[in-house]
């Protein structure tokens, strides 16, 4: 998504320079915010406050889970399976787990450790720690023979965005999220 809407934006703009910057999903709004990129595509749930958010597109998310798990020869998934599951993440960020979680209504949630990467995250997945729910793509990107991504059929899509500060009016701030929008089907 990001490089052929840079393609697009400098088609168009050719006086335009476009350097990229890799964020992680602890960083994509505040890289935004601290002024270090003018638009930043972020997955939601982030705090909009101060920004302007664009949605572009939704993608499917799966568990992913050790390959010797339970559930691991499993087509699909419902959420009501994984209410018994430690989950990897913030709870807000799945509600359908969170609403149904026994280890928050039992009010013994382990403590979840600092996840710096997906790749760490995959580590403690494959190590038994807990379990993940990932966008479909970021699963299918970072394929392993010791973690398995398996759909689950009653939990909302991951919604893929564009960030920018509410307060910055720019023509190449608008060209950039015209760019990234006529990728779009």
């Amino acid at each position: 998504m990001v490089t052929p809407a840079v393609r697009v934006l400098v088609r168009h703009r050719p006086d335009v320079s476009v350097r990229l910057m890799r964020t992680s999903w602890h960083d994509q709004v505040e890289v935004v915010h601290d002024g270090r990129v003018d638009v930043s595509i972020v997955r939601l749930p982030v705090d909009q406050r101060g920004l302007t958010v664009r949605p572009l597109f939704t993608e499917p998310r799966v568990v992913v889970v050790p390959a010797g798990h339970r559930l691991a020869g499993k087509e699909s998934v419902s959420v009501t399976e994984l209410a018994d599951e430690h989950l990897l993440q913030d709870p807000a960020a799945v509600p359908e787990w969170r609403d149904i979680a026994l280890e928050l209504r039992k009010r013994d949630r382990p403590e979840v450790p600092h996840v710096n990467s997906v790749e760490e995250k995959l580590e403690l997945v494959a190590a038994g720690a807990g379990i993940s729910i990932l966008p479909l793509s970021t699963a299918t990107f970072y394929n392993r023979q010791d973690v398995i991504g398996i759909p689950v059929e009653d939990i909302g899509p991951n919604q893929v965005c564009l960030a920018w500060l509410a307060t910055r009016r720019s023509p190449l701030i608008d060209a950039f999220v015209d760019a990234a929008a006529s990728l779009l089907p």
